[in-house]
């Protein structure tokens, strides 16, 4: 039997303070911890582990489907853990710092690997250290993603609450794809700078964890009380939650273009000739226009609602992915990051429609049952993230394998056409196909404010 949490002052709670902008900044600084990890891995790691660290695509990509795919259960357990938790810090708040730690350890473990002679040894710890990284993952980012349906009491505040995290995004990303490839280029590009840039990027992970541990102590939070059932009751009823489930389908289509953005580096080397700032400066680009759009975003929503300010933002992508594929040597560096501008601008909508629709689904859910299990919903969220990203860097590991892609050691090799083709198929078409279909499964969500204020509470 699972234990859930019911909130016994619903009517009150919804009546409490809106949240302060100090501790709404502090929550989305928790953000950098995770996404400057996720970055790094998603941008760099595949190219890390095929030319410097000597696996072949295809092994490299799957074991980085197998780590996400691993991390499905440990993302359920951990909500199910904090639903739980009862502690003076609260139910989320305690995994904020350690999961922060286990995250800074996982990067350097992953980035500092040992050049081991053996390929089968280097084969192991490779899965072990992913797999160490996909625990502390959840670790830190199933409570802290568990926390805004808990601090957030209307429909706007939740919007205005992820804009911080929209703001965090852009700048993680910004330290990950931006900062990480010129400490690249400064350090040699071997397998010491990659150690180097893990070793910058861990304490930055760490003090993210602690300054919202310390910035959300007076954040509201609810009061647990025990009410048995099984995880297989809480299951099937947060299925029957309509909303969550489109919202869910939604973010499993749109973020398996996460996982191609293992291409990017691949992609800038070999069919544009480009080196690692180049790159850089194309995520800054992109970063930048994360950092500097979210309020257009959340006036947009306040005028046409969530979900069409969602289509919108996907839609805007669709253009500059497909224009990928006239891309080669020689372009004009202004049409690469005008890409890297409209890409931003989207991701920046993206993001902060899609998270604070989520905290929407948690308070309907409440309405709905009287139950507080915002851990178990963002376990599930966060589960098919782990998942489209897995099917996303599979799909890149197995075509690049499929198409003859040699990995190496050593100096840069030559690369058959059929690679180099690959590479540009997988940079234009396969992100812009995943985001008309993210579209077409947007069209069926249906949660708006008015709607979510007709539900009667039953608590």
């Amino acid at each position: 039997m699972t234990t859930t949490t019911v909130d016994a002052g619903a009517a009150e709670a919804r009546k409490a303070q809106p949240l302060t902008r100090p501790m709404m900044i502090a929550w989305g600084i928790g953000t950098l911890g995770p996404v400057t990890v996720l970055s790094a891995t998603n941008a760099l790691l595949l190219r890390y582990l095929t030319d410097v660290y000597g696996l072949a695509a295809g092994v490299a990509a799957s074991l980085i489907a197998i780590s996400k795919l691993y991390d499905v259960f440990g993302d359920v357990g951990m909500g199910v853990i904090s639903d739980r938790t009862n502690s003076r810090w609260g139910r989320r708040r305690p995994y904020l710092i350690g999961g922060a730690i286990l995250l800074a350890i996982s990067i350097v473990a992953i980035f500092a690997a040992p050049s081991f002679a053996s390929g089968s040894s280097r084969l192991v710890y490779m899965t072990l250290a992913l797999l160490f990284y996909a625990t502390a993952y959840s670790v830190f980012n199933i409570p802290y993603m568990a926390m805004p349906g808990e601090m957030t009491r209307t429909y706007h505040e939740r919007t205005e609450l992820m804009s911080w995290r929209v703001y965090a995004v852009g700048l993680s990303i910004m330290i990950a794809t931006v900062l990480g490839p010129v400490l690249l280029d400064l350090f040699g590009g071997g397998p010491a700078a990659y150690a180097a840039m893990a070793g910058l990027f861990a304490p930055i992970v760490i003090g993210a964890g602690i300054v919202t541990f310390i910035g959300t102590a007076r954040a509201p939070t609810t009061v647990r009380m025990v009410s048995h059932h099984s995880f297989a009751e809480q299951l099937s009823s947060g299925l029957s939650n309509r909303p969550f489930v489109i919202l869910v389908l939604v973010k499993f289509i749109t973020l398996m273009s996460l996982g191609t953005q293992a291409i990017f580096p691949f992609f800038f080397q070999r069919i544009m000739g480009a080196p690692n700032s180049v790159l850089g400066a194309y995520f800054l680009c992109q970063s930048g226009m994360m950092l500097a759009t979210p309020a257009l975003w959340l006036m947009l929503s306040r005028r046409i609602g969530k979900k069409w300010t969602f289509m919108i933002a996907l839609a805007i992508a669709v253009p500059a992915w497909m224009s990928w594929q006239f891309a080669g040597h020689g372009e004009p560096l202004g049409l690469v990051y005008l890409r890297g501008v409209f890409i931003g601008v989207s991701g920046a909508g993206v993001i902060r429609m899609g998270q604070s629709m989520l905290p929407d689904t948690m308070e309907y859910d409440f309405r709905r049952t009287g139950l507080r299990r915002e851990g178990i919903f963002a376990a599930l969220y966060t589960t098919v993230e782990k998942l489209s990203g897995a099917i996303g860097v599979a799909a890149v590991g197995a075509m690049l394998g499929a198409s003859g892609y040699v990995q190496s050691r050593g100096p840069t090799v030559v690369q058959p056409e059929s690679a180099l083709a690959a590479i540009r198929f997988i940079m234009a078409w396969v992100p812009a196909v995943i985001t008309l279909a993210g579209m077409c499964a947007l069209m069926a969500y249906n949660l708006d404010e008015d709607r979510l204020d007709k539900v009667e509470c039953a608590a």
